[in-house]
C-alpha cells in the first residue's frame, strides 16, 4: 500500500475544519489511492451521530459549551460536556453568528460529544441538508456521492475539501460511476499546482476517464517520467489511469520495465500493486487474469512482495499462482518474516480447499452421469424385454411349437 497522503501544511489547516480527529475505517472495497488513511469525514459523524447541535459558549459557565440549537436528536440537558478553547471563542466572539458543531454518539467506540467544525454562510446549510438526505444516501448510497461531487469545485476550501474526502474515500468503480463530474481544464488547472500535490490522487483518477488524447499523453508522460527518475509521488494513482485508458499495453509497461527489474524498490512495487489491485476488484475487473499473470512475474523477480500478491488472490478466489507460492515458501522461508509466512500458508491451505471441493464436485458429477446411464440402460432393457422373441424369430432362431 501507499506510505500515506501527506498532507501539506496548507492542506492539513483545511483537514483540520472538516476531518474531525481520530481515525475510523474505511470498507474493505474503498478505493486507498486517494485517501490511504482511514479518515471520517464531517459526514460520516454527522449521519452516524444520536444527537447533532448547533452551540455556542455558556454565558453562565466559560470555556464550556450549551446547545443553541439542535438538529437531530433530543437533548435533555443544553449543557456540552465539551472544553471551548481559546481560539474558537475567540472566533465566536468576533462573528456572533458563527456556532460550534456538536455531534453524539450514544453507545459505540466513540461514544459522547465530539467537536466537528464550526458553521458559516454556506456550512451552516450544507449541515442541515447532509441530514436531510442521509435516509435517502443510506438506501441509495451512490446519491450520496452524487450529491457531493459537484462540490469538489467549490469556492469555499472547506467544502471542496469535504467533498474530496467523499469521492476520495469511495471505491474505484463508484467513482468512475461518477462520469465527469469536473471540466476536464479544471482537472488539469489543478494538476499543474503542485503546491496541492499531496491532494492529486483523486484528479489523476478523474483525469483517466478522460477521452481526450492530451490528457492520455499526459498519463503516459506521467508513467515514463516515474519509470524512468524512480519518481514514487502519486505512482499509484497515474498506474490506475493508465490502465483506464490503455488497459493491457499498461499492464505490460508496468511487467517488463518494473516487475521483471530486480533493482526495483519496494515502495515503487507497492504503488503499482495497489493500481492493480484496485482494477482487479472493482476497476477493469476483465482484466484480471492478465494482472494474475503480472503477479507471477513480481514474485519471480520480487518475493517480498508475495503478501500483498496473496491478499489480492485470496479476495478474488483465485488459485493459480499456488505452486509458485508454494516453491517460494519452500525456497524463501527462512527470509520471510513469520506473519508473511502464515500469510503464504493461509493462501496454500484455502488453495488446497478449493481443489479438493472441485475434485469432489467433478467425483459427483461424474458419479451422477454414470448413475444416469445405468437407469437408462435398464429402463431399455425393461422396454425391450416383451419384444426378444419376436426378434429371435425374425433373426431366424428355433420356431416355438403351435
Amino acid at each position: 500500500m501507499l506510505t500515506g497522503l501527506h498532507l501539506i501544511s496548507a492542506g492539513r489547516r483545511l483537514l483540520g475544519f472538516v476531518v474531525a480527529l481520530g481515525f475510523g475505517s474505511l470498507p474493505l472495497s474503498a478505493c486507498q489511492i486517494c485517501i490511504p488513511i482511514p479518515t471520517k469525514s464531517a459526514a460520516d459523524y454527522l449521519i452516524e451521530a444520536d444527537a447533532v447541535a448547533l452551540a455556542r459558549e455558556d454565558p453562565d459557565k466559560p470555556f464550556s459549551l450549551r446547545a443553541e440549537e439542535v438538529l437531530k436528536g433530543e437533548l435533555l440537558d443544553r449543557k456540552i460536556d465539551l472544553f471551548l478553547d481559546s481560539q474558537t471563542r475567540r472566533l465566536l466572539t468576533f462573528r456572533p453568528k458563527c456556532q460550534v458543531i456538536c455531534v453524539r454518539r450514544d453507545q459505540g467506540p466513540e461514544p459522547g460529544w465530539r467537536r466537528i467544525g464550526t458553521t458559516s454562510a454556506v456550512i451552516a446549510p450544507l449541515v442541515r441538508e447532509i441530514l436531510a438526505r442521509a435516509p435517502e444516501w443510506e438506501t441509495e448510497p451512490q446519491q450520496r456521492l452524487v450529491f457531493f461531487a459537484p462540490l469538489l469545485g467549490h469556492e469555499d476550501p472547506l467544502i471542496q475539501t469535504l467533498a474530496h474526502l467523499e469521492i476520495g474515500s469511495a471505491p474505484y468503480a463508484k467513482i468512475k460511476a461518477l462520469g465527469e463530474i469536473l471540466p476536464p481544464e479544471e482537472i488539469r488547472t489543478f494538476l499543474r499546482n503542485f503546491r496541492m500535490i499531496e491532494w492529486h490522487a483523486l484528479y489523476i483518477l478523474l483525469l483517466g476517464q478522460s477521452d481526450d488524447p492530451r490528457d492520455h499523453a499526459r498519463i503516459e508522460e506521467a508513467m515514463q517520467s516515474a519509470a524512468k527518475f524512480s519518481i514514487t509521488t502519486q505512482l499509484a494513482a497515474w498506474a490506475t489511469a493508465s490502465i483506464e485508458t490503455k488497459q493491457e499495453e499498461a499492464l505490460e509497461f508496468i511487467e517488463t520495465r518494473y516487475f521483471q527489474n530486480p533493482g526495483r524498490r519496494p515502495d515503487e512495487l507497492r504503488a503499482l500493486v495497489m493500481a492493480l489491485s484496485v482494477h482487479g476488484t472493482n476497476g477493469h475487473v476483465h482484466l484480471r487474469d492478465e494482472i494474475i499473470g503480472t503477479y507471477r512475474s513480481l514474485l519471480v523477480h520480487h518475493p517480498a512482495m508475495a503478501p500483498l500478491v496473496v491478499t489480492d488472490l485470496t479476495v478474488w478466489k483465485r488459485w493459480d499462482l499456488a505452486e509458485t507460492v508454494a516453491r517460494l515458501l519452500a525456497a524463501r522461508s527462512a527470509d520471510l518474516d513469520p506473519t508473511a509466512t502464515l500469510q503464504l500458508r493461509a493462501y496454500l491451505r484455502q488453495a488446497d480447499q478449493a481443489d479438493a471441493m472441485k475434485a469432489g464436485q467433478e467425483s459427483a458429477t461424474t458419479g451422477k452421469t454414470n448413475s444416469t446411464a445405468l437407469v437408462i440402460v435398464l429402463l431399455g432393457l425393461v422396454i425391450l424385454a416383451p419384444a426378444l422373441p419376436l426378434l429371435a424369430r425374425l433373426r431366424g432362431g428355433p420356431k416355438q411349437a403351435l
